[in-house]
């Protein structure tokens, strides 16, 4: 008996840590360039509020929704002495359907592009992957609307 109550709590650990994130398979892939679920439309104007280990980001994606468009990392926030809010790279779109990435371009910090997966419709502090292609990490992402702090 007790050995089944324990393999049951494991269990039900196990299915409650995946049900936050979303898995890489293209069945969750949002597609880029489609009406009512285009990636562009739901990256634009939102803030990506990202941790990876100790590490934690919060960066805004401004511009339209083609072409490359700056990417603004909160940091402290606007008018903060010794880090401000401010820009560290671009961000853009590419492909269609399947093949769809949103793109980084960080200059000396690299390009990194990734699929990016769950609801194809924006939900207000909703959780997203972001699956890395070879050399990017996969990161499970929150998605908030405007440039805020993720409050982390």
């Amino acid at each position: 008996m007790k050995r089944l109550i324990i393999t049951s709590i494991v269990l039900l650990a196990g299915i409650s840590g995946e049900a936050m994130a979303v898995d890489c398979s293209a069945s969750t892939r949002i597609p880029n360039g489609t009406a009512g679920g285009a990636l562009a439309t739901l990256i634009q104007g939102k803030t990506v509020c990202a941790m990876l280990g100790s590490d934690k980001w919060q960066e805004f994606h401004s511009g339209a929704s083609e072409g490359a468009n700056n990417l603004i990392d909160w940091k402290m926030g606007s008018g903060h002495a010794v880090d401000p809010t401010g820009p560290v790279g671009s961000w853009s779109t590419s492909g269609t359907g399947n093949s769809s990435r949103v793109k980084y371009n960080y200059g000396s910090g690299g390009l990194f592009s990734y699929e990016v997966h769950g609801a194809n419709t924006y939900v207000e502090g909703a959780t997203y992957t972001f699956c890395g292609d070879p050399g990017a990490p996969t990161l499970d992402v929150i998605l908030r609307s405007g440039q805020v702090s993720c409050g982390f």
